[in-house]
This record gives C-alpha cells, structure tokens and sequence, in this order.
C-alpha cells in the first residue's frame, strides 16, 4: 500500500487517539485520577452523533455540536454526583469509580441500542481523493481537521481565558488556587465537562471511521491511554504529539509488515521510550525540595 495512503490514515486514526489522550490529561492534571470510564463516553458521543445526524436528521456540524455538549453536560454530571462526595477518598476509590461508571454507561448504551451494529455514514462519502497514487479518505481529512481544530481552541483557552487559567492554576496547586479565591469545586465540574466533550467530539469522528457498538470506546481508551502515558501524563501537548505518533506507526507496521502486528506495535515502541525517558516525551521528572 502507499506510505502516503497510510500515513493520512495514521494521522486521522492519531487524531482520535490525541483527543482521548487529551480528555485523560485533563483529569489526571486536576484530580490525580485516569477516568476508565472514558471510552464510554467516546461510546456515548458517537452514538449520540449518529442519532441527530441519522435519526432526528440534524446537518452533521449542526448534530456534531449539540453532541459534544451534551457528552460536556454529561460529564459535569458524573464530577457533581459520582465524583464530588468522594472527591477527598484515596485514589484507588476515585479510580473504581470510574470503572463502574464505565460498566454503567455501557449498559445505559444497551437499553436503547442493544447490541447490534451501526454504521455511521461519512460526511463527504467514500469516494477517495486521488492525489497521484495516493488514496485520501475525505472523512480522514475531515477527522484530522476538526482534532486539530479542537486542539487549538483547547490552547487557546488555557492562554486566553480567564476559566483557563484558573484550571492551569488549580493544576498547578489546588491549595494554592483556593486561597487565592478560586472556586475549586466549579473547576472540577468544568475540567469533568470539558473532558467528556472532547472525549464525545473523539466518538462523532470515530463513528464514520469504524463501527458503532456499545463496547466500542475501549480499544481507543487504551491507545488513548497509551498516547497519554507516551507523551507525559500531565502534558497537554504531549498527548496531542504522542497520539499521532500512536496512529501512525500501528498504520505503518500493519500495512508495511503485518496487520498481525498493527494493534500492538505501538506499544512495542512506547515500552521502549518509556524505557530511556520514564517520564514521557514531555514528562518532566518530578524534583523533591530537601
């Protein structure tokens, strides 16, 4: 196959994966905690997209927006009433909990969807775009475009906003920020909201990409998940790059060496960088004060 060919479908694949990776990095930077339930909540988007857009009949940027509120709404709901009253208990509880919420959202999926699959059509359908010998899959180019869209906007507004910079504070030092008068509890509930709708923005792309099923999130939450840990846990820009680096050498190896090889080369690689940088491509090593 042309490397090109593969490379476009790498970055677009990369994409989803840097958005889930983002959607972690958010948590873990706040509350210290990876959200397993994540996945879901991708499930959740995409399902969402596909009935707005195939159902209801909504234009797709119309129904690709209301979806990603709504998995927003969702995920200030799951911060107020599953995380809020535990927010003080060791991290292994905050974890499990994010387990349950992912068996939770899982079978919520289930009562209207049950466990057939659906297909979510492509916004500019599939006829490829020809450059050279290159095969460019148009929703490829669509699904690169928005995450590098989302990307942005998402630095922007930790540069440029007020919101953002009280969440970049209460990252930095929840203590801190408190006694400066930052509301702490809001920031949480903002952090949960803008996590989940990045995670939903992740499913509505994913959903012309691949299948639509209820157990569909958890293969995009481990490489998302992978992507964080390669780039740094508590790296926003390094969630971002390691993702595309994630999507690409799986699309590399399968289409070049093997498809046997394309869901695990990635980690192969990860353990090796990891080896020589424990921390990341962005990580920084944590310094003690004596």
């Amino acid at each position: 196959m042309d490397i090109a060919t593969l490379l476009v479908a790498g970055l677009a694949n990369g994409s989803l994966y840097s958005l889930m990776a983002l959607g972690l990095v958010l948590v873990y930077k706040t509350q210290d905690v990876i959200n397993f339930a994540h996945g879901e909540v991708l499930a959740t988007g995409a399902f969402l997209g596909y009935t707005l857009y195939k159902v209801v009949g909504l234009p797709y940027p119309i129904a690709f927006v209301v979806a990603i509120l709504l998995g927003g709404l969702l995920g200030g709901l799951i911060e107020r009433i599953a995380f809020r009253p535990i927010a003080h208990h060791p991290h292994i509880t905050l974890a499990m909990v994010t387990v349950g919420l992912s068996f939770a959202l899982k079978g919520a999926l289930r009562i209207p969807y049950g466990r057939d699959i659906y297909v979510f059509p492509p916004l500019m359908g599939h006829t490829p775009i020809m450059v050279g010998a290159t095969a460019i899959s148009p929703q490829s180019i669509v699904t690169i475009v928005v995450a590098l869209m989302l990307a942005g906007a998402l630095f922007a507004f930790f540069a440029y906003t007020t919101m953002g910079k009280q969440m970049r504070a209460t990252q930095q030092n929840i203590t801190g920020a408190a006694l400066v008068g930052i509301n702490t509890g809001r920031i949480f509930s903002f952090t949960w909201a803008l996590s989940c709708l990045i995670g939903a923005a992740a499913g509505v792309l994913a959903g012309p990409l691949s299948l639509l099923y209820p157990d569909m999130g958890t293969n995009y939450l481990l490489k998302g998940f992978a992507a964080a840990v390669l780039g740094g846990l508590e790296s926003v820009p390094g969630a971002m790059v390691a993702g595309l680096i994630v999507g690409v050498i799986e699309m590399l190896f399968g289409g070049l060496i093997s498809t046997a090889f394309q869901e695990v080369s990635a980690f192969f690689i990860i353990i090796i960088v990891l080896m020589f940088r424990p921390h990341g491509l962005f990580g920084q090593k944590p310094v003690h004060r004596v």
